[in-house]
């Protein structure tokens, strides 16, 4: 037994198997890498739409849905629409797309302009139903998890007029994915961000 231990063929079995063992981890470690980028590619962040466009839509698509959607586009990466609103006023609709190498954004505002209208909207209106079943999906992604991430990601409690997280700020939701809540019947900002 000790002769056959150490016999120079023992040494050339041994690498051959070291070899083999370091192939079949290379080849799982690759697997595990592809299926993460998969499971990426899934992620509810990803696919969110707003405006019938998320983080996933192809950018050669994008002024072709949003202009459905009665967008037009200001340059290539900001859209925007204007309806007419009360007392003289216009709701002004902004989309922008922002794509880089590593990372990818996608920005939604509405906002009140112009007229002569010098008292403020109700302090209990609603957010316009074109936009309250996003901004409530977009919430409950962020919201629904456990009360001390719901703390940490200061999700204040949803009402008819106001639905927020992250005190209206940009927050870290992983390691890859941020986004930004704000919304009121006078302005919404929505934001989603992928970062490499």
């Amino acid at each position: 037994m000790m002769r056959f231990i150490s016999s120079p063929n023992w040494h050339k079995s041994s690498l051959v198997l070291r070899f083999l063992l370091l192939g079949v981890a290379t080849t799982i470690s690759f697997s595990i890498s592809a299926s993460q980028t998969t499971g990426t590619e899934k992620h509810p962040l990803k696919t969110f739409e707003i405006a019938g466009i998320s983080l996933n839509t192809p950018l050669e698509t994008i002024a072709k849905i949003l202009q459905t959607h009665d967008y037009t586009p200001v340059n290539a990466t900001l859209y925007t629409k204007q309806e007419p609103a009360q007392n003289g006023r216009s709701t002004v609709y902004r989309i922008e797309v922002e794509d880089t190498a590593t990372s990818r954004q996608l920005s939604y505002f509405r906002s009140l302009t112009g007229g002569r209208n010098k008292s403020p909207s109700a302090r209990d209106a609603a957010i316009p139903a074109t936009e309250i079943t996003t901004a409530q999906q977009l919430y409950d992604y962020v919201c629904a998890v456990p009360q001390a991430l719901q703390t940490e990601r200061a999700c204040m409690p949803q009402t008819p007029a106001n639905i927020i997280f992250g005190h209206g700020q940009l927050i870290a939701i992983d390691a890859h994915y941020s986004a930004l809540l704000k919304s009121s019947d006078s302005s919404t900002s929505m934001i989603i961000k992928y970062i490499e």
